[in-house]
């Protein structure tokens, strides 16, 4: 082979390595953002869900987040009322590993999100008394840290 083909080779070769590594870290990068977008999205439909019972009398299944007598064990109680069996609850799509806890103090409920594939930990809240969703992100939300707000 002549010298101008073997530069060609370790020249493609070369390219052909350096498109293999961006490709891997564009991968992993979108997979990362796709884990924080489904964190928001579980934390955003269980604060519409939580929402939804506010707005529904107690003797047809609602919660009154503004009486805090009126809900026995607070978050347990929510997360049953939506349809969950445990609180903390597995945030599906995010990744293994990713949880989401129901954290209740009148009038509010948050909800905190986490994934070990997610950059951030994700915290939606929903303040009844103001009618008011509020979603907020950093290292410091993670599931096992609410059990009761």
């Amino acid at each position: 082979m002549g010298q101008q083909q073997l530069l060609l080779l370790v020249l493609s070769t070369v390219i052909v390595g350096l498109a293999t590594v961006a490709g891997i870290q564009a991968f992993s990068e979108n997979q990362a953002q796709a884990s924080q977008d489904a964190l928001v999205q579980r934390g955003t439909s269980i604060a519409s869900d939580i929402k939804g019972l506010q707005g529904k009398p107690t003797q047809l299944g609602g919660v009154d987040l503004n009486d805090g007598s009126g809900i026995d064990n607070g978050a347990t109680t929510i997360a049953r009322a939506i349809g969950l069996e445990n609180n903390p609850f597995k945030a599906q799509g995010a990744g293994p590993g990713a949880t989401c806890v129901i954290g209740y103090s009148s009038p509010s409920a948050t909800i905190q999100c986490s994934s070990d594939d997610a950059p951030q930990g994700v915290q939606v809240k929903y303040n009844a008394s103001s009618d008011e969703v509020t979603t907020d992100f950093g290292s410091s939300y993670s599931a096992g840290s609410v059990s009761s707000l």
